[in-house]
């Protein structure tokens, strides 16, 4: 369990420790990311449902979503907007490689930042408290599965760092039973609806890939954040869409 203690520590701010022996290598700490990704929704989903008995909608979603934000010490939503500035605002490779590494914060990162933010806002309130947790475990679960499927099918890096870290290292094996344990779980909690949440997930994951791949040549960590974040923001719009009566399909 070593490996999952390894793997909250890094994708949280939960102070728990991986015990005497140290981290362990980082390719064994993939598989539980969208594990721990549901453990993070399911935190951010009980605030919602504590807070919406006492405040509004929009405000309880508000405030459990910034609750996710700090829990996670805006991670990935930080890969987001490193992304956003570097992509959007480098005219060539090494720029935008450079502007990667740059923790100034510019106008395309902070818009990014912002609107994902006020999305996730207002998707999570137009759900009542209940689904609101049910779809905050998915939505996170899917996010983080989402990045380590690109992990395991990308091969292709562009500089050292933990994106890197990660491709190199990664047991296909070990990725497969992590991915497929939080898929297991969003079917348990979505029924036949869990196809549609998965659907919403891929778009954003197959662009942010490809943008990144158009931009630097590969992936890097700021990717995979974003992929992360947007893929997770994307599901909880899917959940709206499947409980405000818009799907047409029939489940």
């Amino acid at each position: 369990m070593r490996s999952l203690r390894a793997a909250i520590v890094f994708l949280t701010r939960i102070p728990i420790g991986v015990g005497r022996a140290g981290p362990p290598q980082l390719s064994r700490t993939v598989p539980w990311f969208p594990i721990v990704g549901a453990g993070i929704g399911a935190l951010v989903g009980l605030a919602y449902l504590a807070i919406a008995q006492v405040l509004p909608a929009t405000v309880s979603a508000a405030v459990a979503v910034s609750f996710g934000v700090a829990v996670t010490g805006a991670f990935h939503i930080d890969g987001l907007a490193d992304c956003a500035d570097a992509f959007a605002g480098g005219a060539t490779v090494e720029r935008r490689l450079e502007i990667l590494k740059d923790s100034t914060l510019g106008t395309y990162g902070t818009s990014a930042l912002a609107l994902v933010l006020l999305v996730e806002i207002a998707a999570l309130a137009a759900l009542d408290p209940t689904t609101g947790l049910k779809s905050l475990v998915s939505a996170y679960a899917i996010g983080r599965g989402a990045s380590v499927c690109v992990m395991a099918f990308s091969r292709k890096t562009v500089r050292e760092g933990l994106g890197a870290d990660y491709i190199t290292e990664l047991n296909g094996l070990r990725c497969a039973v992590g991915v497929f344990a939080a898929i297991f779980l969003v079917i348990a909690l979505n029924g036949t609806q869990a196809a549609v949440l998965l659907v919403f997930a891929l778009p954003p994951t197959v662009l942010m890939w490809a943008w990144s791949h158009r931009s630097i040549g590969g992936v890097v960590g700021d990717s995979l954040g974003a992929i992360t974040q947007l893929s997770q923001t994307s599901v909880l719009l899917g959940a709206v869409t499947l409980n405000s009566g818009v799907c047409a399909c029939s489940w």
